[in-house]
């Protein structure tokens, strides 16, 4: 009676303390679950052995402040003796400033067997970029999940522990493609630089490559902008919605021209292009069969005409987003959505949800092989979005490069 009687009188400090011993419980619980897991990965690994004998040279590409500055702990907690188990040497580059990976993996005298990418979208695009800069033959890459963005989401007041279990779970897996020397090949972006709306060549700056794809436009503007209010936790996003409804430096309408071409699976055209790049070594790798050089020999003599043929447009959009995507046909093309649906005031405001989730629905969607933009002098503030990383808006080439690169996936 008299415990309940302090229970009773002491009713706040009571939900604190029960609510403190249940959050240490289930951290508890959760670091052990890790811990057998890492155990029990750690003993397949070993008892696999090496799939090559001897052991590989390992560049692992590392973003320290990626993640919130956590990314460095979970890959030398959880990924970096899954490696040395797996008899792998390791040598870790830890990136200093934007553009490290990319100047370093281009400028390498010698490339290792493998490149491990320990970060963000960002750093997977300086590598990639590095990498088809290169003359001669290229390496394969492995991927790391360890971005902001690639951790699993959980609730803001959950107590649960349990998606830090799952985000350790897919660091393993990620890796599981490299011990068994599985990989494919894989297409890239790539982006040039043009001179003006005349000049049909390439402007002097080298290329930029990337995966995930090209965002210009309000809606990128905002993504951008919800690191300001990182305090307000999962609304920070709708928050920075809110207010860019009422900013007066919100540019809503985006004049672009533009030029495309119809999507091809390979046609004496696409060869003849590819041939003329001054670039086109970079794309030689060492994992290149003699059967993809027949494949090749293939496409000089396959004739498509409207491969070459020049789509002209003109629109005025608030968000332009580019991607590559595989079609039913089985061969690599790029989706760019135009968005010219959204008006400041209230109509804004309502759609902040489908804002946030990015469902708007485009009002124009070009599927091609190439695309030029030219954007209009007058908005010079927004800044392109490649893979995450911003740039300066000018007249730019989006092209494929079919099978760039070997990924373990």
């Amino acid at each position: 009676m008299n415990a309940l009687r302090v229970l009773r009188n002491n009713w706040k400090k009571s939900v604190f303390i029960s609510g403190l011993m249940g959050y240490g419980l289930s951290t508890l619980k959760t670091n052990i679950e890790i811990r057998q897991y890492m155990n029990e990965f750690s003993n397949d690994v070993l008892h696999a052995g090496h799939q090559n004998g001897s052991p590989q040279n390992v560049l692992v590409v590392m973003n320290p402040i990626a993640n919130n500055k956590k990314a460095e702990n979970l890959f030398k907690k959880y990924c970096e003796p899954v490696l040395h188990l797996a008899g792998y040497s390791v040598e870790i580059l830890r990136t200093n400033y934007i553009g490290h990976a990319k100047a370093y993996v281009e400028e390498m005298n010698k490339l290792p067997d493998v490149i491990v990418v320990a970060g963000g979208d960002g750093t997977k695009s300086e590598v990639i970029t590095g990498l088809l800069r290169r003359q001669g033959n290229l390496c394969p890459i492995s991927f790391i999940p360890l971005g902001r963005d690639k951790q699993p989401k959980s609730s803001f007041f959950s107590f649960s522990k349990r998606h830090e279990l799952d985000y350790v779970i897919t660091l393993s897996k990620s890796l599981v493609p490299l011990l068994k020397n599985e990989c494919k090949s894989e297409s890239v972006i790539q982006y040039d630089v043009l001179n003006n709306p005349a000049d049909e060549s390439p402007n002097q700056l080298k290329p930029i490559f990337g995966l995930n794809g090209f965002s210009w436009g309000l809606l990128k503007d905002i993504d951008t902008r919800k690191d300001k209010y990182w305090y307000l936790g999962p609304l920070k996003h709708h928050i920075a919605a809110f207010l860019s409804s009422f900013s007066a430096k919100v540019d809503w309408n985006m004049e672009t021209d533009y030029v495309y071409t119809p999507p091809c699976s390979g046609c004496s055209n696409c060869r003849v292009l590819k041939e003329k790049t001054p670039n086109a070594g970079f794309f030689l790798t060492k994992l290149v069969s003699t059967q993809k050089g027949n494949e090749d020999a293939k496409e000089t003599q396959i004739v498509n005409d409207e491969c070459a043929t020049n789509l002209h447009g003109s629109i005025k959009s608030n968000q332009i987003n580019i991607t590559l995507n595989q079609n039913s046909q089985n061969f690599a093309e790029l989706e760019s959505k135009f968005i010219d649906s959204l008006q400041p005031g209230w109509d804004f405001i309502k759609n902040i949800p489908n804002i946030t989730n990015k469902t708007i629905e485009p009002n124009l969607i070009l599927k091609s092989r190439t695309i030029k933009l030219y954007p209009s002098t007058s908005n010079p503030n927004i800044f392109y979005s490649i893979d995450g990383e911003e740039y300066e808006p000018r007249p730019i080439k989006v092209s494929i490069v079919p099978n760039a690169i070997k990924v373990f996936c």
